[in-house]
């Protein structure tokens, strides 16, 4: 079907605005011309119209422009239009299509990562895991994603709590907040978090974080599969589709990844 024509000030205006979004600050006049490709008298027709609807405001001292009170309210509007998982769904539908190995969402809960979706492959695989179950914080793929992305407030008391259970079962490993602090910083770099054969032997898992618009993490994206049959290395095909998948559902939710954000 041809492409419909649309309507050319407002795919002007549309530039303008994106321009506009694409970085975290006010802007000059000629930097948003610039960005939008426009003259800045062109542009500048259009930041007048912008103020009127106060989709644009201007600082009076620098005359430079940002974003205005309507345009927040048009976010927040479609923040509350969106529904994470529902978003988060259809791409786990779209990795299953292109990996075709088990795939899952988790969210956090105040017990700890939860997962809410476990699609099969065309293999399936059988492990003692449904949409309910809960993952340790330390030894799987997910529940590293969540210790190293979530806020410290919110897991402080499960993680203290799986700290004192591991060292009860006489298993000292990532208990020191040395050890803590380098998985996190393993799972940072790489942006995935990984289990080898850790949670249940001879299954590797990968999950890797999604974002929010407000940069919080909002779930996780994971896939499992037979240690022969599963690479976990960070730069194999399994890893780059995970990654792909959790960013584009992070910018499907409003998350850009070029933002400063202050995630934890």
């Amino acid at each position: 079907m041809a492409e419909q024509q649309g309507i050319q000030s407002v795919d002007a205006a549309v530039r303008i605005l994106q321009a506009m979004a694409s970085v975290n600050r006010s802007m000059s006049l000629k930097d948003i011309a610039n960005a939008a490709g426009m003259t800045a008298s062109n542009t500048h027709r259009y930041m007048v119209s912008f103020i009127k609807a106060k989709l644009v405001s201007q600082d009076s001292s620098t005359g430079k422009y940002d974003l205005g009170p309507f345009a927040l309210h048009l976010g927040l509007a479609a923040m509350a239009r969106m529904d994470s998982i529902t978003v988060a769904t259809k791409i786990l539908h779209e990795l299953l299509a292109e990996i075709d190995m088990p795939v899952t969402l988790s969210v956090w809960t105040p017990d700890g990562p939860t997962m809410i979706r476990w699609l099969d492959a065309s293999h399936p695989l059988t492990v003692n895991h449904k949409a309910g179950s809960r993952s340790p914080m330390l030894s799987s793929a997910s529940g590293r994603v969540f210790l190293t992305f979530e806020s410290e407030e919110k897991i402080k008391t499960v993680l203290a709590t799986e700290i004192r259970s591991r060292k009860s079962r006489k298993d000292a490993t990532f208990t020191t907040p040395e050890e803590i602090r380098a998985l996190r910083s393993e799972v940072s770099l790489h942006r995935l978090g990984r289990s080898i054969g850790e949670r249940v032997s001879g299954i590797n898992g990968l999950s890797a974080p999604i974002f929010d618009a407000l940069g919080q993490l909002a779930l996780t994206i994971s896939t499992v599969g037979l240690e022969h049959a599963f690479d976990p290395s960070y730069d194999g095909v399994v890893a780059n589709a995970l990654r792909a998948a959790a960013d584009r559902a992070s910018i499907l939710l409003g998350y850009r990844p070029h933002l400063n954000y202050a995630v934890k």
